[in-house]
């Protein structure tokens, strides 16, 4: 219902394009029919109605009705003549009351009505020679109203229009506005009159004081003797007696001086102009400001929706204007009463268009269609948060081709070097081959013989980088995880552990670490609780222990008084922690990647490396990410936590999957969970889709799913700063590095 006002002007407006290019000539009826002419017809009607009017108040009131007066009342019968018709003319028979409903919901309507009822009373008493005076006064404003009834006619302008809607909610704020002005008004008002003037009895003069003084004062006219400085007694009635001058305030009749407080009459001055023209008027003034954003920001489609209304009221008018409009006022009452012709409903809206109608009306579509498309783009490209992205893609563009430059820049940089080395290092054999061959012709002796660097420097070098860089890795092979001081989920403290003494073969003889062991609820699954020799008798380290592999990666582990040795070193904690059995505990971490691709399916790049995306979970309580491996039931060859992301059926396959996989990883994992006698050790299997149409790929996506409501899965952009637990961003490290991928 609400986009019907939107096609019905946008076809008026179609038509009347066809019929400006040429496209059929209306015949007169049509002509003087169309809602448009009828609409202009009437404007210039009312508008030289307003002007004899005008005429006959400032110039021609007689005290008998001259022509001019006589023609203004058959005017305004003729107006009243089409109110009525409007109120009860019912071809579609809605009802008396629906139709006096319906008219009086108009604005204008009742604008209409109210400057109808005040012409008859200006008449009235304009006929009678005692109220001459008065029926002019009332004529008066009346004529002020029938000149607000002018402002309709605007609201057919694309400009003015809303305008006019502007003005009407403006006047709702005033309304609202003027509650607090009167506050202030009336209340310094009373008191000044109350200081300055002592018992007033004219009411006249207590209104000129209270209110109407108050007000004029905003505007800037000061009142009378507020500070005593055009103090007069000539200006001035000391009894109140003369009704064409005020009453003296109160003053000293021996000095002819003002006796009233001065400095207070001013401090409430100042006061009262600091609330009302500063507050008080700049908070009206925002009020009409946001008023006018709101109207202004839809100023087309309340245009549309004044023009249709303006459309559909005069499509059911008569065509001729005021006071012509009799002549179908006669016509329409012929017919229906003297020839009760019955009245023809009006035409419904049609529900199958003809061709050419629907062809005019696809075409307005799709041209409306465009329009807004336009409007959407433009708005959204000019809001600041889609300017601030544009401008950080084109930053990130311009850095990524300056490093690519830079990079190419380097890479030729490095190439002549290594040109200019080889070079050098030719020359150099070139000059110990002339050196040498001299020599042994006899030519030049062992004395002054210049001394060449040896070729072998720069490679002494490299060796000399390899053995440092060899033994900061040796250095970094100490777990680090293992030995923070708090261990997970629990109230225990490991026993510190420099990085000197980590290494068993180390001499540590303070070392009395706490002993340690989780009471988990699965006690069928894991090793017995406590260092007692009898339970922990029957367990077989360094082989397969029943259904537990106690087989190390890293060969065979030492074991001290029943209780296996860490391979890495000291943890500062004995026990087996929270861990499931003593020994190592293997693992499973499938490292799930894809590329990350753009809208085209172009693979994303950055520093000219391509960018992965990779397959992690998260527990709702958990701040990090992690892969979607772990401990494994016994067995089984997928671990807990993937079979709870993956649905039951892919299973078997994901199986396959990872048969297919390359090994990136298989050894020790530095966890916290580690303690010098229950360790981790885990297998990184890389499972890669090259194609985004991968079969698998897409099998894997629709079978993700979390059954446990407080785990999330996800795939997230391979990258240094991802919140990935510390040992699986270093598996992570390893596949990028695999597959040369940005990290």
């Amino acid at each position: 219902m609400l986009a019907f006002p939107l096609l019905y002007t946008s076809l008026i407006s179609f038509r009347e394009r066809k019929l400006q290019a040429g496209r059929g000539l209306p015949r007169v009826r049509a002509f003087f029919s169309a809602p448009v002419v009828v609409f202009h017809l009437n404007t210039l009607s009312y508008c030289a109605f307003l002007c004899l009017f005008a005429y006959v108040l400032m110039a021609d009131f007689q005290p008998s009705p001259s022509w001019c007066e006589y023609l203004i009342y058959f005017w305004l019968f003729s107006l009243v003549c089409e109110e009525l018709r409007q109120l009860f003319y019912d071809p579609d028979e809605f009802g008396l009351m629906k139709m006096a409903l319906l008219y009086f919901s108009d604005f204008w309507n009742k604008l209409d009505i109210g400057a109808i009822l005040l012409f008859v009373a200006g008449l009235t008493c304009r006929l009678i020679p005692g109220l001459l005076y008065s029926g002019r006064i009332i004529l008066s404003l009346d004529f002020i109203m029938f000149c607000l009834r002018l402002m309709h006619i605007f609201t057919i302008s694309k400009t003015l229009g809303p305008k006019i809607i502007i003005v009407k909610r403006m006047m709702k704020d005033v309304f609202f506005f003027l509650f607090l002005l009167a506050v202030w008004v009336v209340s310094f008002g009373v008191a000044k009159q109350a200081i300055l003037i002592h018992n007033e009895s004219r009411v006249d003069w207590i209104f000129r004081g209270v209110v109407y003084q108050s007000y004029l004062t905003i505007f800037g006219q000061m009142p009378a003797y507020i500070d005593g400085v055009n103090f007069s007694l000539d200006q001035c009635s000391p009894n109140g007696t003369d009704p064409y001058k005020p009453k003296c305030p109160e003053s000293d009749a021996i000095r002819h001086e003002p006796a009233f407080p001065e400095w207070l009459t001013v401090i409430l001055l100042c006061l009262y102009l600091l609330f009302t023209n500063i507050l008080l008027l700049n908070l009206l003034i925002a009020m009409f400001n946001y008023t006018f954003q709101q109207v202004q920001e839809h100023t087309d489609q309340i245009w549309k929706f004044q023009r249709h209304d303006l459309i559909e009221e005069y499509h059911g008018r008569p065509p001729a204007p005021p006071p012509f409009i009799l002549f179908s006022h006669l016509h329409l009452f012929i017919k229906r009463v003297v020839l009760k012709i019955p009245a023809k409903r009006h035409k419904q809206l049609k529900s199958k268009l003809e061709k050419n109608e629907e062809a005019a009306l696809l075409s307005w579509e799709i041209y409306l269609k465009e329009n807004y498309l336009q409007n959407q783009q433009y708005q959204q490209k000019q809001r600041p948060e889609q300017r601030i992205q544009d401008i950080s893609n084109k930053v990130n563009t311009v850095v990524d081709l300056l490093e690519m430059e830079s990079l190419k820049r380097s890479g030729s940089m490095e190439q002549r070097l290594s040109s200019l080395e080889e070079q050098v290092a030719q020359t150099t054999r070139a000059l110990h081959w002339i050196m040498k061959a001299l020599r042994d012709g006899g030519f030049g002796s062992e004395e002054g013989l210049p001394t060449l660097a040896p070729e072998t420097t720069s490679e002494g070098q490299d060796h000399e980088l390899d053995g440092r860089q060899k033994a900061e890795d040796v250095g970094d092979t100490h777990h680090v995880n293992a030995r923070h001081l708090l261990y997970p989920n629990s109230h225990v403290t490991r026993f510190p552990v420099p990085n000197e003494k980590v290494p068993w073969e180390t001499e540590f003889l303070i070392y009395d670490p706490p002993f340690y062991t989780d009471d988990r609820k699965d006690k069928a699954s894991v090793d017995p609780v406590g260092n007692a020799l009898e339970a922990l008798a029957g367990i077989s380290y360094n082989a397969v222990d029943g259904p537990i592999d106690r087989r190390s990666f890293h060969g065979l582990y030492a074991v001290q008084d029943g209780l296996p040795l860490n391979p890495m070193g000291r943890t500062g904690l004995r026990g087996r922690g929270s861990l499931g059995c003593l020994g190592p505990n293997h693992t499973l971490q499938p490292v799930i990647t894809r590329w990350r691709r753009n809208q085209d399916g172009a693979i994303c790049r950055k520093s000219i490396k391509k960018m992965l995306e990779v397959l992690v979970v998260k527990h709702l309580l958990s701040e990090s990410w992690a892969l979607p491996g772990g401990s494994r039931e016994p067995g089984e060859i997928l671990p807990r936590k993937l079979k709870q992301v993956l649905r039951r059926e892919f299973w078997s396959s994901f199986q396959n999957l990872l048969i297919q996989g390359t090994e990136v990883y298989k050894g020790y994992v530095d966890d916290p969970r580690n303690t010098d006698n229950a360790w981790i050790e885990t297998v990184a299997i890389s499972i890669h889709f090259p194609d985004q149409s991968d079969m698998d790929l897409k099998r894997l996506n629709s079978h993700l799913h979390t059954c446990d409501p407080g785990m999330s899965v996800q795939w997230q952009v391979v990258d240094k700063r991802i919140p990935l637990y510390a040992n699986h961003k270093t598996i992570l490290q390893k596949v990028a590095t695999l597959f040369g991928a940005f990290y």
